[in-house]
């Protein structure tokens, strides 16, 4: 299957059916997965949340991460730095030293090693 039917069928799949196979026990090789802290409450305790990093031939990228709850939020950017998502709400990035951290009001917030978003990781 390619990346591309992958990604249509993961798209059309419910949150929940989803949720399930993208707890980033398996891929294809070639994408990279792990673990990155965040958040969707005010005052919640970060949690340890699944991403799959899905990079494109001119440097841009897809970031999916499974939040706590089962939604799959879509970051998407270039060149290390996020740049949009898939939220119709506000977006705000900052970039630190070693990680990136990105708050989409009202709650979500996630921290990002920036080794992952510059392909490092």
């Amino acid at each position: 299957m390619s990346k591309l039917s992958a990604l249509l069928l993961a798209a059309a799949l419910p949150v929940a059916a989803f949720a399930q196979s993208a707890d980033v026990t398996g891929s294809d090789g070639t994408n990279s997965t792990g673990y990155l802290s965040c958040a969707v409450e005010a005052g919640a305790q970060p949690s340890e949340c699944g991403f799959e990093m899905l990079r494109d031939s001119d440097g841009s990228f897809t970031l999916r991460v499974l939040l706590p709850g089962g939604t799959v939020r879509y970051l998407y950017g270039s060149e290390g730095r996020v740049t949009s998502t898939d939220s119709t709400a506000e977006m705000t990035v900052q970039r630190f030293k070693q990680r990136t951290v990105v708050h989409i009001v009202p709650n979500e917030v996630m921290d990002i090693p920036n080794s992952f978003l510059d392909g490092d990781g």
